[in-house]
């Protein structure tokens, strides 16, 4: 990961713009998801990727959303069989 600084300001509405050689670098795309994390240092920025409300898992093909909650395949079939 390369490191560079860019000097960004919020609007009035809260909203920044993420330079393109950010957006490029960490394949940002247009409508993608972040998520925004706060801790003792600032704010963390991350793409959001979707997985597993139970084990974490990211398998996509395996991932299934059920009344707004993401869960895989084999938590589906665990919590069935309870």
């Amino acid at each position: 990961m390369k490191v560079a600084g860019f000097l960004c300001k919020i609007d009035k509405l809260g909203r920044i713009v993420i330079p393109k050689p950010i957006r490029q670098e960490f394949g940002l795309n247009v409508n993608d998801e972040l998520e925004l994390f706060t801790n003792e240092n600032g704010i963390e920025m991350r793409k959001y990727r979707k997985k597993c409300l139970f084990c974490g898992n990211e398998e996509i093909p395996q991932l299934l959303e059920y009344k707004g909650k993401i869960i895989c395949e084999n938590c589906k079939n665990e919590l069935e069989n309870l």
